[in-house]
């Protein structure tokens, strides 16, 4: 089953995909880099159980921001791959045609907005 998006609009995508992903990487590459300091300012006050619980705290939020940024990667490399495919831009559900206006705001959705909103119900 072929998608609605004309080539002009499968660009666009392709093009805000691999911004999202040049982007996302980065903010992970920073994330990874602030929490190699995090850790080093850890060791240099691990005397002090007060600052080291503070730090402690940091690092699980930094490990927890580490882990949404790697999903969103997949996310967009995921997208990427199902660009490639005759199928884009269809619903996994229903196979609709996922609207293009939506697909442009989230160029990773699978679902059309109704069958989106019951998957999200059923959790």
């Amino acid at each position: 089953m072929s998608t609605s998006l004309t080539p002009g609009q499968h660009a666009l995508l392709e093009s805000e995909l691999q911004l999202a992903r040049r982007q996302a990487h980065a903010a992970l590459q920073a994330q990874r880099d602030g929490g190699d300091r995090l850790d080093h300012a850890a060791a240099l006050v691990a005397e002090d159980p007060r600052e080291l619980r503070e730090h402690e705290a940091d690092r699980e939020l930094d490990q927890i921001r580490d882990a949404h940024l790697v999903a969103e990667l997949q996310a967009i490399d995921n997208a990427l791959e199902r660009l490639k495919q005759p199928g884009f831009g269809r619903c996994i559900d229903c196979a609709a045609a996922i609207p293009f206006d939506r697909l442009q705001r989230q160029p990773q959705a699978l679902r059309c907005v109704p069958c989106q909103s019951a998957a999200e119900a059923a959790r």
